[in-house]
């Protein structure tokens, strides 16, 4: 990377939450990775939108990366990206991996104004990611409708069914770009072909033979991600590069 990061952590419910800050003016782009992920792994992106005239921030999730935890779920890191965009926002995009496209748009949902969003292998709604994990860890049914019952409880009914079978947005991101590769081992493509019909202005992009976490680091996709934000800002309501 052309420049080293500068440290901006946040502190959330007594957790310093670490995260990092390239660029000193132009719009901000906001990295969220997934699952057992960390901030720089999406670190391929982080040049390029540099070179393009943008900021790029991103952090470390609960429980990830030098972020301190044993445990994290969807509402916490959720929050943690709410709390960063009123920090350090405004932000014109965000790309998101995997998982973090959930918590990525649940805080969209809960008021993050964001209005380009990249999802990159992005798992299908919550429902199909705790059947996937039964079926892997060949949990009985009995314990997976338990389980299901439970998470309803823990995120309660209303946010449980809105984000039980996709990750719906809202007026605050009006356009969107969703990648995975035909490949991909751990989530089935037709999950994303399914985000994107149901995603505003959504562009659907199919990769091959990059599967699930490559992708993250193959050129093709790093500079169609860069060049659709340009596209995207053109028709942003903060449309200009200036410093923010």
């Amino acid at each position: 990377m052309q420049l080293r990061g500068s440290e901006c952590s946040l502190t959330l419910n007594g957790n310093i939450i670490k995260g990092w800050q390239w660029g000193i003016q132009g719009p901000k782009v906001l990295l969220v990775h997934g699952w057992n992920g960390r901030g720089l792994q999406l670190n391929r992106f982080i040049d390029p939108l540099l070179n393009a005239g943008y900021q790029v921030v991103c952090f470390d999730a609960p429980a990830h990366g030098q972020t301190s935890g044993q445990a994290t779920h969807l509402l916490e890191i959720s929050d943690v990206i709410q709390t960063i965009c009123e920090q350090q926002g405004p932000f014109h995009a965000a790309i998101a991996h995997s998982f973090g496209v959930a918590c990525l748009s649940a805080a969209i949902h809960n008021g993050a104004s964001i209005p380009t969003i990249i999802s990159i292998s992005s798992p299908g709604g919550l429902s199909k990611l705790i059947q996937r994990y039964c079926a892997y860890m060949k949990i009985p049914n009995c314990a997976e409708q338990r389980l299901l019952e439970r998470l309803e409880r823990r995120v309660g009914k209303t946010l449980w069914k809105t984000f039980a079978d996709n990750y719906p947005l809202n007026e605050n991101a009006y356009r969107s770009l969703v990648i995975h590769d035909k490949e991909d081992q751990l989530v089935d493509w037709h999950e994303s072909e399914q985000l994107a019909s149901c995603w505003p202005n959504a562009e659907l992009i199919l990769t091959e033979g990059l599967g699930h976490r490559r992708i993250l680091l193959d050129p093709f996709t790093v500079s169609t991600v860069v060049s659709f934000i340009d596209t995207a800002i053109t028709c942003d309501p903060l449309d200009n590069k200036t410093d923010l």
